[in-house]
């Protein structure tokens, strides 16, 4: 009985890596893909004025950068609205200072405290909507960075009256840290084939934070900004929420930029271990059979595995062999793709995947989550509830609410 188990062990060990491989192949197929049909044609018939909604709390690297990116676009008629939450918040002077730029540029930013749930970013975004004047809005997190034809390349497919809402894809830029550098291989090397080899299989029903495009008839049928207030994925919740009412979820081809910095390694596993159980939460049979991305991991079982079954040192070296060669073909692959020279390094490898797999195992052993230094508990259903929350003593004795646009600055 226990040799059956044995041979049982060891095939499901070999098998599993199999199986991880097929996951390798088809992230480079995904990948080539996206690759091919990653143009843009000059077609400007379609460029209805949209808002741009930029929600911030505290300080992004490279923040000036990023937010004037968006406020430069080669568009007719847009506006732009930076949305804060306190006064005392570190990026005001930053948004005060572009605003001063860029005074024949329709910006405004708006300060107010008003909390509705326990989603922060949702409440700023609740908190704007006063101030949108177009039916089309973007809405795009503080740390992205696009180029000027960004609004003309995304618009387009709402041509089609059936599309709900546009979301796009973001690569990782890193500063010199290992740190930075293992985040943005993460993105790079495991998000975006992961989310690639998603839409292969079925349309996507979903958002990414990186850029989300809605009318705002759509949204009011889904009950506004106020149905995702205490969601912790709200951009994923409102992809899904517009897919339940029967519109497409458009990805498009253009791919935005997302600065990294990771100052710590505690930093880097909070923030990673925020996003695993936020995917376990929201889809959570599909996050379970995330651990056959952990190819190289796998590789070191099915090794073992051969090693016990042959006796020899050459067979558990070759998995792990052909995995690495595998990882480094894609790792070259997805950084052809998002055209960045900012990633990380080759040696990275092993480092990275052990990483993931140990947060993905860390992922079940709590619901807690770190947002900006304040804490939440997320339930089954994905809604969080307070644990800490970080804000300053003005604001939490005052509710605050200020509008200020170009002409006030």
């Amino acid at each position: 009985m226990q040799i059956d188990f044995l041979n049982i062990l060891l095939m499901a060990s070999i098998s599993l890596w199999i199986f991880s491989l097929g996951y390798l192949f088809a992230g480079l197929v995904a990948i080539s893909i996206f690759k091919n049909k990653n143009t843009f044609s000059d077609d400007k018939k379609f460029q209805p004025p949209i808002s741009i909604l930029k929600p911030i709390y505290g300080l992004d690297p490279e923040m000036y950068i990023n937010l004037k990116s968006f406020c430069l676009q080669n568009y007719p008629k847009y506006q732009i609205i930076f949305g804060l939450q306190d006064v005392n918040d570190e990026a005001l002077p930053i948004v005060k200072k572009i605003i001063k730029e860029l005074n024949d540029v329709d910006i405004s930013f708006i300060i107010n405290t008003e909390r509705h749930g326990t989603n922060h970013k949702v409440s700023n975004l609740i908190n704007m909507c006063p101030s949108i004047k177009y039916e089309f809005m973007l809405i795009a997190d503080s740390d992205m960075q696009v180029n000027e034809n960004y609004l003309s390349q995304v618009i387009k497919p709402f041509n089609d009256p059936n599309t709900g809402a546009i979301t796009c894809l973001y690569f990782g830029s890193a500063t010199k840290k290992i740190t930075s550098m293992l985040n943005t291989m993460f993105i790079n090397n495991w998000f975006l084939p992961s989310v690639l080899i998603s839409k292969m299989i079925k349309p996507i029903e979903y958002c990414l934070g990186a850029t989300m495009i809605v009318r705002r008839s759509i949204l009011h049928k889904i009950g506004g900004f106020e149905a995702l207030s205490n969601h912790l994925a709200d951009d994923y919740m409102l992809g899904k929420l517009i897919s339940n009412i029967g519109y497409k979820i458009h990805l498009s081809n253009c791919i935005v930029k997302n600065v990294v910095e990771e100052s710590s390694f505690k930093n880097l596993i909070l923030h990673e271990l925020r996003w695993a159980r936020t995917l376990r939460r929201v889809e959570p049979y599909g996050y379970a059979l995330t651990f056959l991305t952990d190819s190289l991991i796998l590789s070191i079982f099915a090794g073992t595995s051969l090693y016990v079954i042959g006796n020899s040192f050459v067979l558990f070296l070759f998995p792990i062999f052909i995995t690495l060669i595998i990882r480094v073909y894609m790792y070259s692959k997805t950084n052809e793709v998002t055209d960045s020279g900012r990633v990380g390094k080759i040696w990275l490898i092993p480092l990275r995947d052990t990483l993931t797999f140990f947060i993905r195992i860390l992922s079940y052993a709590g619901n807690s989550v770190e947002w900006r230094k304040n804490k939440f508990a997320v339930d089954h259903l994905g809604l969080m509830h307070d644990e800490k929350i970080i804000s300053s003593e003005k604001n939490r004795e005052n509710k605050t609410t200020d509008t200020i646009s170009p002409q006030d600055t």
